[in-house]
């Protein structure tokens, strides 16, 4: 292997190596910065999931604003079949998949759709708040 078979990021992070090698040797304790600050320092940390807390399950009639779930085409009513934590834990625990059927203004049942909505906006759905 030779230098053009590296990417630059790897030439740079033998170089910065090299260096602190250098520096451990010569006893000058000073050692050069491991990586520039900024989203290069932000993709090196490990990222813990976070499982968000929902506080309705399977069963349950949610009402979503258009501005609660990603992708509306406006207000939405959808009685939950599946919450998934295990899909949403990327989301910082602000934002949850949830799996359901949609009901109409008509309080039939509509199509089975999945929704990214906003853990915030997840509440029960009382007759009073969705009509």
């Amino acid at each position: 292997m030779n230098v053009f078979d590296l990417s630059p990021a790897q030439i740079r992070n033998r170089l910065i190596l090299r260096a602190r090698r250098a520096a451990l040797a010569a006893g000058t304790g000073r050692q050069p910065p491991a990586r520039p600050h900024g989203h290069a320092e932000a993709a090196a940390v490990a990222r813990l999931p976070v499982i968000p807390p929902v506080s309705v399950a399977a069963g349950d009639v949610v009402q979503l604003a258009k501005s609660d779930y990603r992708y509306a085409d406006g207000p939405l009513r959808l009685r939950i079949v599946r919450v998934r934590p295990d899909l949403s834990e990327w989301y910082d625990g602000e934002w949850v998949w949830v799996e359901g059927i949609e009901i109409g203004p008509d309080d039939q049942d509509g199509v089975f759709r999945p929704v990214l909505a906003r853990v915030a906006a997840l509440r029960l759905c009382r007759r009073t708040d969705c009509g």
